[in-house]
Protein backbone atom coordinates (compact mmCIF):
# COMPACT_ATOMS: atom_id res chain seq x y z
CA UNK A 1 0.00 0.00 0.00
CA UNK A 2 1.45 3.85 -1.13
CA UNK A 3 2.25 6.07 1.60
CA UNK A 4 0.04 9.47 1.46
CA UNK A 5 4.10 11.04 0.55
CA UNK A 6 4.54 8.51 -2.33
CA UNK A 7 0.73 9.45 -3.65
CA UNK A 8 1.41 13.23 -3.84
CA UNK A 9 4.77 12.28 -5.40
CA UNK A 10 2.83 10.31 -8.47
CA UNK A 11 0.07 13.27 -8.41
CA UNK A 12 -2.67 11.33 -7.90
CA UNK A 13 -3.75 12.95 -5.16
CA UNK A 14 -5.07 16.35 -5.47
CA UNK A 15 -3.16 19.13 -3.43
CA UNK A 16 -5.85 21.27 -1.54
CA UNK A 17 -5.26 24.96 -1.06
CA UNK A 18 -4.52 26.16 2.52
CA UNK A 19 -7.07 26.68 4.53
CA UNK A 20 -6.46 30.89 4.81
CA UNK A 21 -6.37 30.90 0.43
CA UNK A 22 -9.58 28.97 0.56
CA UNK A 23 -11.26 31.56 3.47
CA UNK A 24 -9.86 34.39 1.68
CA UNK A 25 -11.75 33.60 -1.28
CA UNK A 26 -14.90 32.69 0.19
CA UNK A 27 -14.78 36.10 2.05
CA UNK A 28 -14.13 37.91 -1.12
CA UNK A 29 -17.34 36.06 -2.90
CA UNK A 30 -19.72 37.31 -0.01
CA UNK A 31 -17.82 40.63 0.09
CA UNK A 32 -19.11 40.91 -3.41
CA UNK A 33 -22.55 39.76 -3.11
CA UNK A 34 -23.28 42.01 0.03
CA UNK A 35 -21.78 44.87 -1.75
CA UNK A 36 -22.96 43.95 -5.22
CA UNK A 37 -23.57 47.89 -6.69
CA UNK A 38 -20.01 48.34 -5.91
CA UNK A 39 -19.43 44.90 -7.63
CA UNK A 40 -21.06 45.58 -10.81
CA UNK A 41 -19.89 48.91 -11.13
CA UNK A 42 -16.08 47.74 -10.89
CA UNK A 43 -16.32 44.59 -12.99
CA UNK A 44 -18.02 47.05 -15.56
CA UNK A 45 -15.86 49.88 -15.51
CA UNK A 46 -12.40 47.65 -14.67
CA UNK A 47 -12.94 45.65 -18.24
CA UNK A 48 -9.98 47.84 -19.98
CA UNK A 49 -8.06 46.13 -17.03
CA UNK A 50 -9.20 42.35 -17.93
CA UNK A 51 -8.35 42.57 -21.09
CA UNK A 52 -5.37 44.44 -20.55
CA UNK A 53 -4.01 41.39 -18.66
CA UNK A 54 -5.44 38.41 -21.41
CA UNK A 55 -3.59 40.53 -24.57
CA UNK A 56 -0.52 41.86 -23.02
CA UNK A 57 2.79 40.04 -24.91
CA UNK A 58 5.57 40.98 -22.75
CA UNK A 59 6.90 38.33 -20.83
CA UNK A 60 6.93 39.97 -17.27
CA UNK A 61 3.16 41.55 -18.21
CA UNK A 62 2.87 44.69 -16.70
CA UNK A 63 0.57 46.68 -18.47
CA UNK A 64 -2.64 45.78 -17.03
CA UNK A 65 -0.82 47.37 -13.45
CA UNK A 66 -0.26 51.08 -15.58
CA UNK A 67 -3.56 50.43 -17.14
CA UNK A 68 -5.48 49.45 -14.31
CA UNK A 69 -4.26 51.84 -11.97
CA UNK A 70 -5.40 54.62 -14.45
CA UNK A 71 -8.79 52.51 -15.04
CA UNK A 72 -8.91 52.66 -11.37
CA UNK A 73 -8.70 56.23 -11.06
CA UNK A 74 -11.18 56.78 -13.77
CA UNK A 75 -13.23 54.44 -11.96
CA UNK A 76 -13.28 56.03 -8.62
CA UNK A 77 -15.22 58.67 -9.59
CA UNK A 78 -17.95 56.62 -11.12
CA UNK A 79 -18.18 54.58 -7.80
CA UNK A 80 -19.12 57.93 -5.80
CA UNK A 81 -21.59 58.76 -7.88
CA UNK A 82 -22.78 55.29 -6.67
CA UNK A 83 -22.67 56.45 -3.22
CA UNK A 84 -24.06 59.83 -4.13
CA UNK A 85 -27.43 58.36 -5.72
CA UNK A 86 -27.78 55.45 -3.55
CA UNK A 87 -26.32 52.08 -3.21
CA UNK A 88 -28.34 49.75 -4.90
CA UNK A 89 -28.67 47.77 -7.91
CA UNK A 90 -30.82 49.65 -10.30
CA UNK A 91 -28.66 52.40 -9.64
CA UNK A 92 -25.93 50.94 -10.83
CA UNK A 93 -26.91 49.43 -13.62
CA UNK A 94 -28.11 53.28 -14.80
CA UNK A 95 -24.46 54.73 -13.78
CA UNK A 96 -22.68 51.55 -15.92
CA UNK A 97 -25.54 52.75 -18.64
CA UNK A 98 -24.52 55.86 -18.66
CA UNK A 99 -22.19 56.71 -21.81
CA UNK A 100 -20.35 60.10 -19.76
CA UNK A 101 -19.91 57.94 -16.74
CA UNK A 102 -18.10 54.87 -18.90
CA UNK A 103 -15.91 57.77 -20.85
CA UNK A 104 -14.93 58.61 -17.37
CA UNK A 105 -13.70 54.90 -16.26
CA UNK A 106 -12.25 53.73 -19.60
CA UNK A 107 -10.80 57.60 -20.65
CA UNK A 108 -8.49 56.44 -17.71
CA UNK A 109 -7.77 53.30 -19.01
CA UNK A 110 -7.38 54.81 -22.25
CA UNK A 111 -4.83 57.28 -20.71
CA UNK A 112 -3.21 54.25 -18.96
CA UNK A 113 -2.42 52.79 -22.40
CA UNK A 114 -1.01 55.94 -23.78
CA UNK A 115 1.62 55.90 -20.68
CA UNK A 116 2.35 52.40 -20.86
CA UNK A 117 3.16 52.39 -24.78
CA UNK A 118 4.29 56.06 -25.12
CA UNK A 119 6.19 57.40 -22.02
CA UNK A 120 7.61 53.89 -21.25
CA UNK A 121 9.93 53.81 -24.32
CA UNK A 122 10.68 57.17 -23.64
CA UNK A 123 12.07 56.81 -20.57
CA UNK A 124 13.61 53.50 -21.78
CA UNK A 125 15.58 55.83 -24.44
CA UNK A 126 16.30 58.17 -21.75
CA UNK A 127 17.81 55.67 -18.92
CA UNK A 128 19.74 54.05 -21.65
CA UNK A 129 21.48 57.02 -23.25
CA UNK A 130 22.52 58.18 -19.67
CA UNK A 131 24.40 54.63 -19.15
CA UNK A 132 25.91 54.75 -22.60
CA UNK A 133 27.01 58.37 -22.10
CA UNK A 134 28.53 57.59 -18.40
CA UNK A 135 30.12 53.88 -20.12
CA UNK A 136 32.27 56.79 -22.61
CA UNK A 137 33.26 58.90 -19.70
CA UNK A 138 34.78 55.61 -17.57
CA UNK A 139 36.09 54.86 -20.74
CA UNK A 140 37.77 58.30 -21.27
CA UNK A 141 38.86 57.57 -17.74
CA UNK A 142 40.24 54.69 -18.56
CA UNK A 143 42.22 55.49 -21.20
CA UNK A 144 43.97 58.52 -19.09
CA UNK A 145 44.92 56.48 -16.22
CA UNK A 146 46.55 54.09 -18.90
CA UNK A 147 48.20 56.98 -20.23
CA UNK A 148 49.39 58.32 -16.94
CA UNK A 149 50.30 54.99 -14.94
CA UNK A 150 50.75 52.75 -18.37
CA UNK A 151 48.83 48.91 -19.34
CA UNK A 152 49.65 47.80 -15.67
CA UNK A 153 46.40 48.98 -14.44
CA UNK A 154 44.17 47.63 -16.93
CA UNK A 155 42.48 44.66 -15.17
CA UNK A 156 42.34 41.48 -17.33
Amino acid sequence: MASKEENNKSGTEAVKAPFSLRFAIFMVFVSALVFLPTTIIFFVCMIPTMVAAIVDSNPRKTAWLTIGAMNMAGTVPVWFSLLDVGHTIPAAFQLVLDPKMLIISYGGAAIGWGLYNYVTPFVAAIVQSKNERRLRDIDKRQRALVRKWGEGVILK
